[in-house]
């Protein structure tokens, strides 16, 4: 497919951010927009695996809520499981007085993905594939416009640049933006035992008698291991019939760097350390890995840009500074904001980014003229959604790492004062265990992973 030669927005990244942008665009009657993706297609494994309510909200504005509705497994509450207690950590229903979706959804990724694609063809949106970016430059001619250039040389003049890109975002690396942890980087990558973690898709046999409407969070020896059962048949060489399940779980620094796409026998290992295996109890049938359709490595770390939005730069001035001239550059998704899948916070903030965007960007558009907004006070809606947005994730990024602090506490007895034994999971599980039994504490814990007061 050739790409055309200008375009009012060039979206680059095709994932579900990029895609529900171009939605929410449509939405507000901008046509002039084209997604771009250096991938022949789009994602075929299923990464994220949550879409939490806020996000199902921002999904109903661009008409994708009902599919994914249809296709995914509703979840009732989280659970976590250690060898002391089972703990009802978070319920949902009562979020019913702030949403009309009082639950999580559990999908993989790339049904999600699909599902938005198809709404995107369905509205006659262009993804063109596989045209990869790599350069962006101020227009010659105007450089209130850019000019996306790509791998084979072509080159596209936009008045506007949405980086969907990912975390080694090209858009970001031109636009010469600052990335780093809001907190400083960590010192602990040798000691943390999330700094890296795997995840897979799998079939297994004597599966655990969980309930499939949970989220299920085995704890044991300063890890975790996520565990859910994922809806329908995702996997076309998944044996018909069987469920497939989602499991993840920190890897420690001292056994390496784990493969590329964990199989069978690695992923057996880790739910024997550190999954089921662990905390079912000692007569139970031991979990057996049977098939990965899919798996996964990745690093844990946070990060987010210094500001989503910034015009192009133009030039260095004599003393070193960037000179913003250029024309305008978003970013959203994990573009903007990367951090560890605890709460499975990552594409959802991407998808509310992208559909928040689009009224504030259409406007922009609508009022700019043709040739371009030169008067730096006319970019002041989108600075505003920036520093929004760059609110939200630097909450969503405190709360992630509250989570896998408490989540991962070492499960061993330390001596305080040399005399008093203290073992530091036991009183986790047991200050939970109490007050999880408090139907308002669940709520709460529900209510701030579903994104409703930070949506």
């Amino acid at each position: 497919m050739l790409l055309p030669e200008r375009a009012d927005v060039v979206i680059i990244g095709g994932g579900p951010t990029g895609l529900c942008h171009a939605l929410s665009l449509y939405n507000q009657n901008l046509t002039d927009v084209i997604i771009v993706d250096g991938a022949l297609q789009g994602d075929t494994g299923s990464r994220a695996v949550v879409i939490h309510a806020a996000t199902l909200e921002a999904l109903e504005k661009i008409n994708c809520v009902d599919p994914i509705l249809n296709a995914c497994q509703r979840i009732r509450a989280t659970v976590i499981r250690s060898t002391r207690y089972t703990i009802e950590t978070g319920t949902f229903a009562p979020l019913a007085k702030y949403t009309k979706y009082p639950f999580m959804t559990a999908i993989p990724q790339h049904i999600t993905e699909k599902i938005i694609g198809d709404e995107v063809e369905r509205r006659g949106i262009r993804v063109y594939r596989p045209h990869k970016v790599v350069d962006l430059k101020p227009n010659a001619e105007n450089p209130l416009f850019t000019d996306v250039i790509f791998e084979d040389g072509h080159v596209l003049r936009a008045r506007c640049v949405v980086g969907a890109d990912g975390s080694h975002s090209i858009v970001r690396e031109r636009a010469q933006l600052k990335w780093a942890d809001p907190d400083g980087e960590p010192d602990d990558e040798h000691t943390n035992l999330l700094s890296q973690m795997i995840i897979a898709d799998v079939t297994l046999e004597n599966p655990p008698d969980w309930p499939r409407d949970t989220v299920n969070l085995a704890v044991s020896g300063g890890n975790i291991c996520l565990f859910i059962a994922l809806p329908g048949r995702p996997y076309e060489h998944a044996p018909e019939g069987e469920t497939v399940f989602r499991v993840g779980c920190g890897i420690p620094p001292e056994l390496g760097a784990p493969p590329h796409a964990p199989d069978a026998e690695y992923v057996q290992k880790a739910l024997d350390a550190w999954g089921p295996n662990r905390v079912l109890p000692p007569d139970a049938p031991r979990v057996v890995v049977k098939q990965v359709p899919w798996s996964s490595r990745f690093r844990t770390r946070s990060s987010i840009v210094d500001t989503y939005f910034a015009r192009l730069p133009t030039e260095v001035s004599p003393a070193g500074t960037v000179v913003r001239e250029g024309g305008p550059i978003l970013l959203i998704g994990d573009a903007a904001h990367i951090h560890p899948p605890i709460g499975g916070q990552g594409m959802n903030l991407g998808i509310r980014d992208a559909v928040r965007l689009g009224p504030v960007l259409a406007e922009f558009l609508r009022d700019a003229p043709a040739e371009g907004l030169a008067d730096d006070v006319a970019y002041e809606p989108l600075r505003k959604w920036a520093e929004e947005r760059h609110t939200h994730a630097k909450a969503v990024i405190k709360m992630v790492k509250g989570l896998g602090k408490m989540l991962a506490i070492p499960d061993k007895t330390q001596w305080v004062l040399g005399i008093i034994p203290v073992n530091p999971s036991w009183v986790r599980d047991t200050f939970l265990s109490f007050m999880c039994m408090f139907q308002w504490w669940r709520a709460r814990s529900a209510y701030l992973v579903s994104g409703l007061g930070n949506p």
